[in-house]
């Protein structure tokens, strides 16, 4: 059996590529007509990235019939029209939440329907995370063992977040779960400024050794923002939900990272360039700053590992040629040491994971007798262990592998084989633009984005995934991508009509709170008019030198 998992960047408007790149991937998987069973089981995503799959989730978990709405929801529900309104209750975004919310209820968290049925592309169990941005971060207390002061610990806050849900057959339409997936995906997605943070109840089991108070339902409320603010690739949040899974080291695991705003090798830097022109100018590099740090550092961690992964398994694939009285059974003196090593790096783990006061006898033991037979199952150390004649010795080479992965911070990691589907180098897609919220103002420009992620997803699957995948893809006409080079003046007149009444009612807004002197109020109709035509005439200017 091979296992997919899928791993969705952000990207805002770019989600209809991300959208486009699940529809075909799950297609494809349904309709594989090769022996090998393929299926996904693992999903993660970021921001846009955590709406797609939260959908891809309930296609896969409760109804396949689903997958032609992911198209409908970003190609035709998610516009400017119903986004921008001046009306909305809330004030603490741009666009109107409230739109996000029913989208997302209604597609991920509906009642069950007659048509039900889970998608055969889907596993037993599908584990689904998000990546958030904690807004008051969660506290702990670290001990950085000072040289001058071992014992002083510090209060730090953590801000990098994620939410974790494990789906089976029992998740089916109707079960809390889903409220709690869609409540999570709009989290996600919250960027700031165009939407309002998000709280969330969580339990404070989910984080071991913070500083939490519990509130009278059991909950501790959190207050979230986008989760591409910190982690826009979440391909370690993926990692760990696959390397929770039994047995994950003989399995045959995909990595397929979905990721629209990839970009191109070979891009310059032009230090001359200067500042942004206007404040959409500014807005717009801004968020394109944030979701590249964040995706930027997933990619160097998943390389950094892998890089250190294959150096220590070649070393311990040489470690009975290097020390030959590893594999002794009479070697008890070095088999003594080894022991007394790896119990001291057991109790540092444990004590260093605040699970120390379980109500196990002996934690660090029982987590290190864990991490012996997790290692003696680990197909990648099986030559090695095999050098060794007894149990004793098997056990003592298994301890400093364990001592090994801990000093390298591997401990129950894998190779990642990854497969990027990206826009292939030197082709913009038309969502790009306007810090990736551009895509929202023209739906033309939605269905070339989400065509062209249909189109890469294809390609990637026949070029690289052929050899547990044959599918037939649809008609051409599904994959045509057109060359478009939008703009502020290829937006349609409905949406610069929306961007106007919204930076007027922004405008009435502020003036209100206004308290000028008798003078100014008693000449209020006269100079309110004027200021919020201007502000308005200023907002617009500023959108124009966005890029």
């Amino acid at each position: 059996m091979t296992r997919i998992a899928l791993v969705l960047g952000g990207g805002a408007s770019l989600g209809s590529y991300i959208g486009g790149a699940v529809s075909e991937i799950i297609r494809a998987v349904e309709g594989n007509r090769r022996k090998d069973t393929v299926v996904i089981d693992v999903i993660t995503g970021a921001s846009a990235g955590a709406l797609n799959a939260a959908l891809a989730a309930r296609c896969l978990s409760v109804n396949r019939n689903l997958l032609p709405w992911i198209e409908k929801a970003w190609v035709d529900a998610a516009d400017v029209s119903v986004l921008l309104d001046p009306a909305r209750p809330q004030r603490e975004g741009w666009l109107d939440v409230s739109v996000l919310d029913e989208l997302t209820r209604t597609l991920v968290a509906s009642d069950p329907a007659s048509d039900d049925e889970p998608s055969r592309a889907g596993g037993d169990s599908i584990r689904l995370g998000f990546t958030l941005a904690n807004l008051y971060g969660v506290p702990y207390d670290r001990r950085y063992r000072f040289l001058n002061d071992p014992e002083r610990a510090f209060g730090t806050r953590v801000h990098t977040d994620s939410i974790k849900f494990q789906l089976t057959k029992e998740s089916r339409a109707g079960a809390p779960v889903w409220g709690e997936v869609a409540d999570a995906a709009v989290a996600s997605a919250s960027f700031p400024f165009a939407f309002p943070p998000r709280q969330i109840g969580r339990s404070k089991a989910d984080y071991p050794g913070a500083r939490l108070s519990v509130g009278p339902d059991g909950k501790v409320d959190m207050w979230y923002l986008d989760g591409g603010l910190f982690d826009n690739a979440p391909l370690g949040l993926a990692r760990d939900l696959v390397e929770t899974q039994q047995g994950h080291q003989g399995q045959d695991r995909r990595y397929l990272f979905v990721e629209p705003a990839l970009e191109s090798a070979g891009a310059g830097h032009h230090g001359f360039e200067g500042p942004p022109s206007s404040l959409g100018g500014m807005a717009s590099a801004l968020a394109k700053a944030v979701l590249g740090q964040g995706a930027a550092r997933d990619w160097v961690t998943a390389n950094r590992i892998n890089t250190r992964l294959e150096i220590l398994r070649a070393l311990v694939e040489r470690l009975p040629d290097l020390a030959p009285d590893l594999a002794d059974p009479g070697a008890f003196a070095i088999g003594r040491y080894i022991g007394e090593l790896a119990e001291h790096v057991a109790e540092m783990q444990v004590a260093d994971a605040g699970t120390s006061g379980t109500a196990s006898d002996d934690p660090a033991g029982d987590h290190l007798d864990a991490a012996v037979e997790r290692i003696e199952a680990d197909p990648a150390y099986a030559s090695a262990l095999s050098s060794a004649d007894s149990r004793a010795a098997r056990a003592r080479l298994a301890k400093l592998v364990f001592v090994l992965e801990a000093a390298a911070g591997l401990q129950d990691k894998d190779v990642l084989p990854l497969y990027l589907v990206a826009p292939e180098d030197g082709q913009p897609l038309a969502g790009d633009f306007l810090g990736h919220f551009g895509g929202f103002f023209h739906r033309d420009w939605r269905a070339n984005d989400f065509r062209a992620g249909r189109r890469d997803a294809r390609r990637v699957i026949q070029e690289t995934l052929q050899d547990v995948i044959s599918y037939d893809p649809g008609e051409k006409a599904e994959y045509r991508v057109d060359k478009i080079d939008p703009g502020f003046d290829s937006i349609p007149a409905i949406g610069k009509a929306r961007l106007r009444e919204l930076a007027e009612a922004e405008a009435d807004r502020v003036i209100s709170e206004l308290q000028p002197g008798a003078v100014a109020s008693a000449f209020g109709w006269a100079w309110k008019p004027v200021v919020r035509r201007w502000a308005a005439d200023r907002a617009i200017a500023a959108l124009r030198g966005a890029r």
